[in-house]
């Protein structure tokens, strides 16, 4: 199968998704900076960070790295990264224009539900290809075992995950689980619940998350 397939997925039904679904708001600069430096300890400052389906750049903006990637169909959304951030525009399933193990990290959240089970492999199997020997791909991911009632509010969901069974998928794939937390963050940066920085940074050091609904798993190739 193709990576330069499109899909009906990433074609007409969501054209107009970041205006219906994933408005531009600028408070969600600051938990993703609360994000990013959770995350920073699994990520080298002096290497190379790819972002795929990087939307607003909330995290590549905030994360500490020598050269940053950020991957998204949408060129509008290129207005919104940092000058530091190289802009790749498009489709996720073709494939990524860098060298083979050019890169040490990349990062994906909210991604891989919007694809078939099929495209996700194809995907990763691209991500094991630009990355280097023991690089490392961390995922922020809905989890269907915590929120199952809202897991299809967003219209372009494709595909069920939870920890358990994401986790499985990855090592199906080659690779190696580093760390996984089952509850990481709330389901939707859309609640009411506060998004201060600092109540950010308190919430993920809790050893318990109340209404966390999504998983974290960092993997490295093996």
């Amino acid at each position: 199968m193709s990576l330069r397939r499109e899909t009906a997925a990433m074609t007409a039904p969501d054209e107009n998704y970041h205006q219906v679904r994933f408005t531009y708001d600028p408070g969600r600069a600051a938990p993703w900076r609360a994000i990013a430096a959770y995350l920073q300890r699994w990520i080298d400052e002096r290497g190379n960070l790819l972002e795929l389906g990087a939307g607003y750049g909330e995290f590549s903006n905030a994360i500490r790295a020598a050269c940053k990637w950020a991957l998204d169909r949408n060129p509008a959304l290129a207005d919104y990264w940092g000058k530091g951030i190289t802009p790749l525009i498009q489709q996720a399933l073709d494939p990524i224009p860098l060298a083979s193990g050019t890169l040490d990290v990349v990062f994906a959240s909210n991604f891989f539900e919007h694809f078939t089970l099929e495209e996700g492999r194809e995907i990763l199997e691209e991500t094991q290809r630009v990355l280097r020997p023991g690089g490392r791909l961390i995922v922020v991911q809905p989890n269907f075992r915590l929120e199952p009632r809202r897991y299809f509010d967003d219209y372009t969901h494709k595909t069920i995950y939870t920890d358990n069974g994401f986790r499985d998928f990855l090592k199906s794939q080659g690779w190696r689980i580093l760390h996984a937390e089952a509850r990481f963050t709330p389901f939707s940066m859309k609640s009411r619940l506060p998004t201060n920085e600092w109540l950010v940074r308190l919430y993920l050091s809790l050893p318990v998350r109340p209404l966390a609904g999504q998983f974290l798993v960092i993997a490295e190739r093996a």
